[in-house]
């Protein structure tokens, strides 16, 4: 059988530690997800991973796994399906009678590459980057042979063609996004198991995200992403096209992680990569899959947002932007123009201490923020930043913490930078924000004519800022709204309360 993959491991040792600490016998595991005990003890031991990440949810909920942990396992189980190779990972003994199988109905195989957009080879003393669009493995001929054998030959026959109907009556158990509940687009700002579905078939297709059914930034920039890798018009809409691609995807979804990108970055700006670096992660946060929309409808694309403008300008697509290696070079080759970051005016002072402003007001709720105090957790309406670090964040409605991502952005919003706290560098840990959202181009606005006032930002659209007293709690500046012909503000209950 050889070595397994270093996946296997890292998923068998997640599995273990939760067994470990629910003090469970594999026997009441058995009795407790319905799967044999054989199986269990070849998943906890790594020789196997299960084809359908709901076996491994099911053990992990009988283990008592947290939120967070059912995400991190869910990622895990991802990578290590990934990494699964032709002849090893399929267990047949998990058919058993009474038992639940852990075959995949879903998992269509791939029957060609995806083509990866054209570059430039790498520099001889770098190996040559992966394309973001990596083809998947085929799967086990064991496994095709077992499902032809059962005479499941709808999916039969598309498993081994790489194709096949899927919208019919008898796929709908199987592809949701085709039954009469998720009939529509599935977009932005909605919840539920359509969009749990989408998310969970964006993992499966390699992209790392959460599996929360809430279609919110994260899910819009992976979708994108999907959209433009797949050749399908990007618009961060899932429709009947993406719909599809979903459930027979061309191949998965790889990039480069933060520390490849920071250092290509450097290789690359060798005139100036500290400030390179800096300008990237002002950017992007060093995510190849960084998409932003603006205002007008076009969208800033990778590393380094390089625009739809700036990609007609070099001669490259979306899906070539999407290549990090593609998108640093051209973001050099745009350097190299005026031995500056001009084309990028939003971020261009993001390495200079002054990019956030000079001393700011050091109190949260009346207390002065002491680092050998404990945190005291902002609230609704209040901003702050850590003491290393210039990012200014914002705590929305229902304590939900925005960042504001350069000096433009908060200016848009506040007049001066009176009112921002200087919090303890565990705040994040100790108050339970285990991510922060963007306010992308944020801007106040109302329409001429109305005195009611919106908070825009690229991922959210138009949001009523409900009243005068939510508006001042916030601190927004009156003198900073724009008046708009007309404005869209977005349904359902969004408002900025």
């Amino acid at each position: 059988m050889g070595s397994q993959p270093a996946e296997f491991d890292e998923f068998a040792a997640c599995l273990r530690a939760l067994k470990e600490r629910a003090d469970l016998s594999y026997d009441a595991l058995a009795r407790r997800t319905r799967i044999g005990r054989s199986s269990l003890h070849r998943y906890c031991s790594g020789s196997h991973v299960p084809q359908d990440y709901g076996s491994a949810h099911r053990f992990a909920t009988a283990c008592g796994a947290s939120p967070e942990e059912l995400r991190r396992l869910h990622r895990l189980w991802a990578l290590a399906d990934a990494a699964r190779e032709p002849d090893r990972g399929t267990d047949i003994t998990d058919m058993n009678v009474g038992v639940d199988a852990d075959a995949d109905a879903d998992a269509v195989p791939e029957a060609a590459p995806a083509l990866g957009p054209s570059r430039a080879p790498a520099p001889a003393d770098e190996p040559a980057p992966r394309s973001p669009w990596h083809p998947a493995r085929a799967p086990a001929l064991a496994v095709l042979a077992l499902v032809l054998a059962l005479g499941a030959t709808a999916w039969g026959i598309a498993a081994v063609s790489g194709t096949g109907p899927v919208d019919g009556t008898a796929d709908a158990d199987k592809r949701p996004l085709f039954s009469a509940e998720c009939a529509g687009p599935v977009r932005l700002g909605q919840r539920g198991a359509c969009v749990r579905e989408v998310q969970r078939l964006l993992a499966r297709a390699g992209a790392e995200m959460d599996v929360d059914g809430d279609f919110g930034p994260q899910t819009l920039r992976r979708v994108t992403a999907f959209q433009a890798l797949s050749r399908i018009d990007a618009d961060g809409v899932v429709g009947e096209e993406t719909k599809k691609a979903l459930y027979a995807p061309r191949g998965r979804m790889e990039t480069w992680p933060p520390g490849k990108v920071r250092q290509r970055v450097r290789k690359v700006f060798r005139e100036v990569p500290d400030d390179a670096v800096a300008l990237a992660d002002c950017q992007s946060f060093l995510d190849p899959f960084h998409i932003v929309p603006n205002t007008d409808g076009t969208r800033n694309w990778g590393v380094f947002q390089i625009s739809d403008a700036a990609l007609r300008k070099l001669g490259g697509t979306p899906r070539d932007a999407l290549d990090p290696e593609w998108n640093i070079q051209a973001a050099h080759r745009l350097w190299n123009r005026t031995k500056g970051f001009g084309d990028w005016p939003h971020c261009d002072r993001a390495s200079s201490p002054e990019a956030v402003g000079p001393a700011l007001v050091s109190t949260v709720n009346g207390r002065a923020s002491d680092k050998s105090e404990k945190t005291v957790c902002p609230v609704a309406g209040q901003r702050f930043k850590t003491p290393h670090h210039d990012r200014v964040y914002l705590v929305g409605p229902g304590d939900r913490l925005y960042y504001v991502p350069d000096a433009t952005v908060y200016f848009n919003l506040w007049d001066d930078w009176n009112g921002v706290a200087v919090v303890s560098d565990s705040v994040f840990a100790d108050c339970a924000w285990d991510e922060a959202h963007e306010l992308a181009n944020g801007l106040l606005a109302r329409v001429s004519g109305d005195s009611r006032a919106y908070i825009w930002d690229a991922w959210y659209g138009y949001r009523l800022i409900t009243d005068r007293t939510v508006f001042d709690k916030y601190g927004f500046s009156a003198a900073k709204i724009q008046t708009r012909p007309s404005l869209s503000p977005i349904s359902g209950d969004s408002r900025w309360r």
